[in-house]
Formats: C-alpha cells, sequence, structure tokens
C-alpha cells in the first residue's frame, strides 16, 4: 500500500519471507537453505508474533530436506522457541524444537540477522 509505514508490531500485518540461511553470520558463510515463510503479530499490543516457516535445505548433505518450524512468542525477547512441526527428506520423523537469538536488527530496512539453534531427535 503506497505510504503505507510497516511495522513489526502492527496487529494483523502479515510479513512473508524467502530468506538465506548460512552456516555462520559472516558474508561468506556457505549457504545451506533459505527459510521460507510467514510472519504476523497476533498480539493486540504487537509484542506477541506467530510464525510458520520451512527450512529448506540446499546444501549437498540434506538437499531437498525440510524442517517446518510453528509457534507464537514474545516477539521482543532477544531469544525465541519455537517447535518443529514436521519434516521431510533426511529428518522426517524428527520431533524437536529451534531457537533464534537476534544477532542485530535495522528497523528502517527491515534487515536482521539471527542465530538458530535447531535441536532435533530422530532414527
Amino acid at each position: 500500500f503506497p505510504g503505507k509505514l510497516w511495522s513489526f508490531t502492527q496487529f494483523k500485518t502479515l510479513f512473508v519471507s524467502d530468506d538465506l540461511i548460512t552456516q555462520g553470520p559472516e558474508l561468506t558463510s556457505p549457504v545451506v537453505g533459505r527459510g521460507q515463510g510467514i510472519y504476523m503479530p497476533m498480539s493486540l499490543d504487537g509484542v506477541n508474533a506467530y510464525v510458520s516457516f520451512s527450512l529448506v535445505f540446499t546444501n549437498k548433505a540434506y538437499s531437498g530436506s525440510t524442517i517446518h518450524v510453528q509457534g507464537s512468542s514474545n516477539q521482543l525477547l532477544v531469544v525465541s522457541e519455537y517447535n518443529v512441526v514436521f519434516e521431510t527428506g533426511k529428518f522426517r520423523y524428527a520431533t524437536g524444537y529451534i531457537t533464534f537469538e537476534t544477532l542485530s536488527f535495522d528497523p528502517s530496512t527491515f534487515y536482521s540477522l539471527a542465530g538458530a539453534n535447531i535441536s532435533i531427535r530422530h532414527n
């Protein structure tokens, strides 16, 4: 919408992502996949957000495998935790959770850098 100011704390605003996932935070770090999904503030005060996205792996070891993450959390916290709800490929039948830690965020461009720690268990 022309002239609309978007905010990560504006109730009912839907954000769609298709972001690179790299092995580390450096610009030269190898790409391992993409994070594709949605993010939406779901509380009237904009503090809590709903997240649903897939980690789509493109690297040689896990190419074609996915981990789907879903949940809600206080988006003002530095570290947030979400459920691993289903998986495909080499992660089929896995269970677990993922935590994200905000390393940096630029509100003028919506650019953020987050570290992820995935804990899954499967046979």
